[in-house]
């Protein structure tokens, strides 16, 4: 009876952590673009430049004639000129083109200490972004195909479009 209960409990342990994958499959293209967006955020605070180079697609191009590997380039920059990095993201919008396209309009903070939230952000020396990504479903996962930023006003972070 006690091998019984081990199996099983084992089996519920298996099923809770493959359950995360299963639900990624069952969540909707727009849940699902929204969560790489927010594992990004995390890698990059994280550092993990691994992490980041697997979300962008190996036809990555945009319109400064960058690629994949000068997308990967300017991170590691970044990352080396910033001793801690902290982000704030606002999804401001992800609009599906069916089949497997999408594009996400992300504004983003950077800062070098923890931003807990928007009404911190006019006391901050923040770098603000306004991003403009289109994905692509390739292999079952999104990746950024093209992506194209530009600085941003505070008032589009307090009024978002």
């Amino acid at each position: 009876m006690n091998r019984l209960r081990l199996h099983l409990g084992l089996l519920g342990l298996v099923v809770v952590l493959l359950l995360p994958g299963c639900r990624g499959e069952r969540q909707g293209p727009e849940a699902q673009v929204r969560a790489l967006i927010d594992n990004a955020v995390s890698a990059a605070e994280q550092k993990r430049i691994g992490t980041l180079r697997d979300m962008v697609s190996e036809r990555y191009a945009d319109d400064r004639g960058q690629d994949k590997r000068a997308i990967e380039n300017l991170l590691r920059l970044h990352f080396l000129r910033n001793e801690t990095l902290h982000l704030y993201a606002h999804i401001q919008s992800v609009t599906l083109s069916p089949p497997d396209r999408a594009q996400a309009i992300v504004l983003v903070a950077m800062a070098g200490v923890p931003i807990a939230s928007l009404q911190e952000l006019p006391a901050l020396r923040a770098d603000l972004h306004r991003f403009e990504v289109d994905f692509a479903r390739e292999d079952k996962a999104w990746r950024v195909l093209r992506a194209a930023w530009r600085r941003a006003e505070l008032g589009e972070f307090v009024s978002p479009e």
